[in-house]
């Protein structure tokens, strides 16, 4: 019979297979936003498929794991952490497809998306250091991730307002806004990453806005 350590191990390497994932999409949302590359919705949607289905593997680890071994106290919030940082895993990973998606609808050309492709880099950057500190069990660098969430929200705003002063095209402006607001979503989930390490580590169950 597999020990709570195993099931583990098991769990952890799934999540890095989804991270894997996450990161080939990235690239794809960078050829978007940097080289205005199109075509990319067919790619973007097989590895979302193949990111929920390691999250439904997940969660069928995590449940036999809870059946067979009927774990407690930090064992069983660890394990009940990791359904959800797959869940978020995976949420992610539809987001950047979506930027993909969004892409498909118009000419980007001439669409100046620069700020957005630096919001998306600091976002990416914000879940690469959310799931290093779960896997490592790093308290004080998911509490600082959240704090530092703030940076992603005001460089949204700022892009909004950017394109609020008539300077773009229509086109630019609808995908710019979309794919930023996307981007900042994408953050969001960064936190709650970061917030499930916390209640892994300490029992403390916080809300986030």
């Amino acid at each position: 019979m597999m020990i709570v350590q195993e099931y583990l191990e098991k769990i952890n390497a799934l999540l890095i297979e989804m991270n894997e994932v996450i990161l080939t999409l990235g690239d794809y949302v960078e050829d978007v936003l940097r080289d205005k590359r199109g075509g990319l919705l067919p790619l973007t949607t097989e590895l979302c498929r193949a990111a929920q289905m390691k999250e439904e593997k997940v969660q069928e680890t995590c449940i036999e794991s809870l059946i067979r071994l009927q774990p407690f106290a930090g064992d069983l919030r660890t394990i009940a952490t990791s359904m959800k940082v797959a869940y978020h895993l995976s949420r992610i990973c539809r987001y950047l497809r979506n930027i993909t998606e969004v892409a498909e609808e118009f000419s980007l050309a001439d669409c100046e998306t620069g700020r957005t492709l630096s919001l998306y880099r600091e976002a990416e950057e914000m879940v690469q250091v959310a799931l290093r500190s779960y896997l490592q069990r790093d308290l004080k660098t998911a509490r600082d991730l959240i704090k530092a969430d703030e940076s992603i929200d005001q460089k949204y705003r700022e892009i909004l307002r950017d394109l609020a002063t008539g300077r773009h095209s229509g086109a630019c402006i609808l995908f710019n806004g979309l794919a930023a607001r996307i981007i900042e979503r994408m953050a969001d989930h960064a936190c709650y990453l970061a917030n499930e390490t916390i209640y892994m580590v300490t029992g403390e169950r916080r809300i986030i806005d």
